[in-house]
């Protein structure tokens, strides 16, 4: 009897055990980007990468990890997303390498104009001892790890409301510029006065005639119909862009050593579903722009030369100004890194 007692005592306790864990509190995760909600293609590499995240997660910790993704900037900017998982008031964040540039100058490095000749380049310096090491600044200076490094719907190109065949063309034009000092200069090297306008604003200004152009990656300009005021698509491919995933460090050492696995091997998957959707939409994005009416030109070996010439020295020497005394050996670092990764190819 004292033995049959003993294992009733021990089912039940087992039983118990299992429906406290089935009842308990997944934690909760909250993620906020700029980024559309839903899948499609053309779309945006970070929706992909963060569904893989969220549908990953729930599986792989069988519910004790809820990811809530709040898409469109229904958090607010870009910015108050990044300070906002730095407070803890967010957990994880999409961001984009210009937003990032103000709280981690070296970021800037990254878009030196045609530092990168491809996707495919630009991926494995990321995903090596560069990116690394630029993540563990982000982490020194921000309190936000860095979970992946996809890329930012690929590289930037030029768009206005006339035909720019040339550095010529740009003179004297109003051109919007995020907030990265390096762009600034590039822009001002070509000739064009720039502005500073944030994005949720700028379908606004480029149709009253406050910017006559901008530059941006092709699917963030088609997924905000900025060809219908800037139809004129140059493909300059002058810098990349790249859409870090970021977790608040506090909170992900709060996690168990079990769920920190998940969240990493969460970032890993992230990066490279996002990476595919976002290769994958570069390659059909032009003729969906063009039946919106956009009018792509490809400038010349020439053209792209004087482009590129004009471009990345004024860009290397507002960013080292920023960086300070260490910039120039991370501007030496991610031209190594990328020299040696075209090799490997």
């Amino acid at each position: 009897m004292k033995k049959f007692a003993a294992l009733a005592l021990g089912a039940a306790m087992t039983v118990s055990a299992t429906v406290s864990a089935a009842s308990a509190e997944p934690i909760v995760i909250k993620i906020g980007h700029s980024s559309e909600a839903d899948l499609h293609l053309p779309g945006a590499g970070r929706t992909a990468c963060v569904v893989a995240m969220k549908e990953y997660l729930d599986v792989a910790s069988e519910g004790e990890l809820a990811l809530d993704v709040y898409p469109d900037g229904a958090l607010g900017g870009a910015r108050a997303m990044v300070e906002s998982a730095q407070t803890g008031v967010i957990q994880m964040v999409g961001a984009y390498t210009s937003i990032l540039v103000p709280f981690v100058s070296e970021m800037a490095v990254t878009q030196i104009p045609y530092v990168f000749p491809d996707s495919l380049t630009a991926w494995q310096v990321m995903d090596g001892p560069f990116g690394d090491a630029l993540a563990e600044t982000v982490l020194e200076k921000t309190g936000l790890r860095v979970l992946a490094w996809p890329e930012g719907a690929g590289f930037r190109n030029i768009y206005a409301d006339k035909p720019i065949h040339s550095v010529a063309d740009m003179k004297g034009m109003k051109m919007r510029v995020p907030e990265n000092p390096g762009l600034l200069a590039m822009f001002r090297a070509w000739g064009a006065n720039t502005v500073t306008i944030s994005w949720n604003e700028l379908y606004t200004a480029l149709q009253s005639g406050m910017a006559a152009g901008h530059d941006t990656e092709l699917y963030s300009m088609y997924s905000s119909k900025l060809y219908e005021v800037n139809p004129y698509v140059t493909v300059t491919r002058h810098s990349y862009n790249l859409h870090p995933v970021l977790i608040n460090e506090e909170f992900f050492q709060s996690l168990s050593p079990e769920n920190q696995t998940l969240i990493l091997r969460a970032g890993d998957l992230c990066n490279r579903v996002g990476n595919a959707q976002s290769l994958l939409s570069s390659l059909v994005i032009q003729s969906a722009m063009e039946k919106e009416g956009a009018v792509f030109y490809y400038p010349t070996k020439a053209e792209l030369a004087e482009f590129r010439e004009l471009s990345q020295k004024p860009y290397v020497d507002m960013v080292l100004r920023q960086m300070g005394p260490d910039g120039q050996e991370w501007v030496d670092r991610i031209l190594a890194a990328t020299k040696e990764a075209e090799t490997q190819r």
